[in-house]
């Protein structure tokens, strides 16, 4: 009997991960501590990216291990690629702590290491000391929330002056949950209407700009509206209240690079004897929702971005040739720590723009270029943002 029904239970166990049932998920929620081996190819010298690589290497091991405990080998055989892609490609994410036991050499160029790690299954969405170490890795980016508001057609709060209704649940809301702001009373000194509007409107450059002045890494703009709403029930207008439908739009921009990496759209309703209280209720409810959509969704890509990689831009000056530029961006992908992929966009003249693949952050990658050997070329650094580089590139004689 146990023979046929073991299957059964592994079956649903993995069922029950890929398609993340709540049920099933608890199971993986006890911490499990494994000790494993990781293995690291050292390249020009550079047994710190080895190690960086073995690290990696254990801590994805790990997890296997863990994985593999409750798993039966011939489902997770059968459904490897999607273990794969939803699992192990985010190990890092299911490692509360790790620790290093032991480094060795194997032979001229690799390097092994020893950890023991402890495995937990985290929901960042809700673990709020989670959240708190993903923002420390992804060097605390401070937001800045403006939000265009009509309640009942009316604007009843200007930039300059106050925040809005929406804009100051949504600041409560996030600021719970851990982000933090910039302060908004000096940066509104410095910022044009006109450029908020325009940047509310979707003009990336007056979003740089207003980044720029207020130093947020990330923006979230949009509009909010209140307005009467349609197909009201009859126990509502009986009782003399009115009922107000309030809809907000929201996008979640990097500052620097103007990409956008989170949107919502939320809708919420409230009766009241005053038009305008209602209006202020349901704009309250829709930011509340809108706050709790947009935290689930930056937290996957700031998730995916530390622990899978991320894209930054590297913009680079004054390349000698094209053929330099090839060796150079051959030179990155195998000295630098972290660059797992170059893609070039763009090359004009002396002037190419790169998309990078990479696990860490851009004044990472800005240190290991400033630092390293290059030669025969030399690196000068011009501009570090959080998701961006500007540098020189020069040959030495």
């Amino acid at each position: 009997m146990k023979i046929i029904i073991r299957p059964v239970i592994f079956s649903v166990v993995m069922v029950g991960i890929l398609l993340g049932i709540p049920a099933v998920a608890q199971q993986m929620e006890g911490e499990q501590s494994v000790i494993v081996k990781g293995v690291g190819v050292i390249l020009a010298g550079d047994e710190a990216k080895a190690e960086d690589d073995a690290i990696a290497n254990a801590l994805r091991m790990a997890v296997e291990q863990v994985v593999g405990t409750l798993i039966q080998s011939d489902v997770l055989v059968q459904n490897y690629q999607v273990v794969e892609s939803n699992i192990y490609s985010q190990s890092r994410g299911y490692v509360k702590t790790y620790r290093v036991l032991n480094r060795a050499r194997r032979g001229e160029n690799i390097l092994e290491v020893t950890i023991e790690a402890v495995v937990k299954k985290s929901d960042l969405e809700s673990d709020l000391q989670a959240l708190g170490l993903l923002m420390t890795r992804k060097g605390m980016p401070r937001l800045m929330v403006l939000v265009d508001e009509r309640n009942m057609d009316e604007h009843h709060a200007t930039f300059q002056i106050d925040m809005n209704t929406t804009e100051t649940e949504l600041m409560n809301e996030l600021m719970n949950k851990g982000f933090t702001f910039v302060d908004r009373n000096v940066v509104m000194r410095k910022i044009k209407r006109d450029a908020i509007m325009a940047a509310i409107e979707g003009d990336v450059n007056s979003a740089k700009s207003i980044a720029l002045e207020s130093g947020a890494e990330l923006l979230i703009i949009g509009k909010a509206v209140s307005k009467p709403a349609a197909n009201v029930p009859s126990v509502v207008r009986q009782a003399g209240l009115v009922s107000v439908q309030a809809t907000i739009n929201l996008r979640a921009i990097r500052a620097d690079d103007g990409r956008i990496i989170a949107t919502t759209s939320q809708q919420a309703a409230a009766a009241h004897i005053d038009p305008l209280n209602g209006g202020t209720r349901a704009l309250q409810k829709a930011a509340r929702l809108a706050a709790e959509d947009l935290t689930r969704k930056i937290v996957q890509v700031w998730q995916k971005d530390v622990y899978s990689g991320t894209t930054i831009q590297i913009r680079i000056l004054d390349i000698p040739s094209y053929a330099d530029l090839v060796k150079f961006r051959n030179m990155m992908k195998s000295y630098v720590r972290g660059v797992k992929n170059i893609y070039q966009r763009e090359f004009t003249g002396t002037v190419a723009l790169l998309d990078v693949e990479v696990t860490g952050k851009a004044s990472q990658i800005a240190e290991e270029l400033a630092l390293k050997d290059f030669s025969p070329y030399r690196v000068e650094i011009l501009n570090v943002s959080q998701n961006s580089l500007v540098i020189k590139l020069k040959r030495e004689p």
